[in-house]
């Protein structure tokens, strides 16, 4: 079972069995309590340990079921120097191999697509898609070699959620077991019967660490986004003092390799027994109408985010705002009703989540190493960061969102096509996340100078961060 910190006590990053002692870390990589120094940003030699020895023994998402709607549908997942293939073989077979000719080290298949088998592009050798070797071309003029010997090498390749997940390492644990307890958690959110309503890619000019920094955390939320609470949203001027007086707190807890931060409520009402994500918890500031800050908070995400809250959602805080909220009940409460209600008629299959299941799955979690998910009912979103080559002041960073589709549609086929921009000011991604990204140069400079050796974490509310470093030395500094 994962060890876990529990919100109400220390959240600082305790040792975990198969931790990395200390003294097996180059010193200019070692970590120290809340500390991170710059050199594991900022090092080209430290980005290659981590495509060399983390990326190569961890399993990675690469892609959704959704995008291998029929046979032959494949998705290219390239990471560091490795490109791999995500294949449909059959109705219920996802297999993956290292996209590679055995003749001459021809990539086979680039970006997406569908095929009847795998060709390769420079001399025409074919494999079916379960991998086996379909034709050497006059093959009666090379060495013997068994058709074992020239299949596509494969990798592993497992599913949770709807998404496909591939490791490099054949020994690696499962991916149910390597994932734990994210499973268990995100189970009532009902992933696998989600899918694309956007997925847009953009190259950051920082770390790709430092991309997913940005959103391992709820603390940048008074300095980035002022706006968020506030009536006009178009204020976007930095917080007042009494502003910051009224700030969120989020508090961050560890679960062995994995973690998660929880939006939780305003830090000065917030005690160790109450600090726990409430879905029914949220509001505008400077409206009096609870009913008005309840539906103008949902609808600015809605509108400006287009994730985590849908067209429904929109509706229903639409009729909030002239509802008769029963008695005994908030203007929260009662728009999860409503939505509720909606979602029912119209066809979608809307387990009710108790509080402990929304407090236990928090906010957002870190799935180690590089991808992001925020548990939602009916919407989500997900975030992917990778190296940029060898650059470390370089990646490729993906933001995604989900929508809950109609019991009636779960197997109904859709054309999507992911959306690429070399300039995350061309992707149209709303405020919000233009506020997020617009930090990606800023840390990216100011780490660079000789004045700044390290990042020094809050231990209440960036231990999300530290944590993923710590994992990392194990695949980083073990054989």
């Amino acid at each position: 079972m994962s060890a876990v910190i529990e919100p109400q006590l220390d959240r600082r990053v305790p040792w975990f069995e198969g931790d990395v002692p200390a003294e097996r870390v180059p010193e200019k990589y070692r970590l120290s309590r809340a500390y991170v120094p710059k050199s594991r940003y900022l090092d080209p030699a430290f980005l290659k340990w981590e495509l060399e020895k983390m990326f190569t023994r961890t399993w990675l998402m690469a892609c959704r079921t959704e995008e291998l709607p029929g046979v032959g549908c494949f998705v290219e997942y390239e990471i560091g120097g490795h490109s791999i293939l995500v294949v449909r073989e059959a109705k219920n077979s996802i297999r993956a191999y290292h996209n590679a000719c055995r003749h001459r080290g021809t990539r086979l298949a680039r970006g997406r697509g569908r095929v009847g088998s795998l060709i390769c592009p420079f001399h025409g050798w074919r494999w079916n898609l379960d991998g086996s070797i379909r034709l050497v071309l006059d093959r009666e003029e090379f060495v013997p070699r068994s058709d074992d010997d020239l299949g596509l090498v494969q990798v592993r390749a497992e599913q949770w959620g709807g998404f496909v997940f591939i490791t490099m390492d054949p020994h690696a644990k499962p991916l149910l077991e390597y994932l734990d307890p994210i499973p268990r958690i995100f189970a009532p959110f009902q992933f696998e019967n989600m899918r694309y309503r956007w997925h847009k890619s953009v190259l950051l000019p920082c770390n790709w660490k430092t991309a997913l920094d940005g959103f391992l955390e709820a603390y940048h939320v008074a300095g980035t986004h002022p706006q968020l609470y506030r009536f006009d949203k178009s204020n976007t001027n930095i917080a007042s003092m009494k502003e910051l007086e009224a700030r969120a707190w989020a508090p961050t807890t560890v679960y062995e390799r994995h973690a998660h931060y929880s939006s939780v409520g305003q830090k000065k009402e917030t005690s160790a027994d109450n600090s726990a994500k409430d879905p029914t918890n949220r509001g505008t500031g400077g409206v009096t109408d609870e009913r008005l800050s309840v539906a103008l908070s949902v609808q600015y995400i809605a509108d400006d985010m287009r994730g985590l809250e849908n067209e429904r959602s929109w509706r229903a805080a639409e009729a909030l705002k002239t509802a008769d909220v029963p008695e005994g009940a908030t203007a929260g409460e009662y728009f999860l009703q409503l939505y509720r209600e909606l979602s029912l008629a119209e066809g979608y299959d809307w387990p009710v989540i108790t509080p402990q299941q929304w407090a236990e799955a928090g906010t957002a979690w870190n799935v180690f190493p590089n991808t992001i998910l925020l548990p939602n009912q009916g919407s989500a979103f997900g975030y992917r960061a990778r190296p940029n080559g060898l650059d470390p002041d370089s990646c490729l960073f993906e933001i995604f969102s989900l929508d809950q589709v109609p019991v009636a549609d779960y197997d109904k086929k859709r054309d999507f096509q992911p959306q690429f921009f070399e300039d995350f000011r061309d992707a149209d991604l709303g405020e919000i996340f233009t506020q997020d990204l617009m930090n990606a140069k800023e840390v990216t400079v100011g780490m660079h100078s000789p004045s700044f050796d390290g990042h020094r974490l809050s231990e209440e509310q960036e231990m999300t961060i530290y944590n993923h470093h710590r994992v990392a030395d194990r695949f980083l500094w073990t054989d």
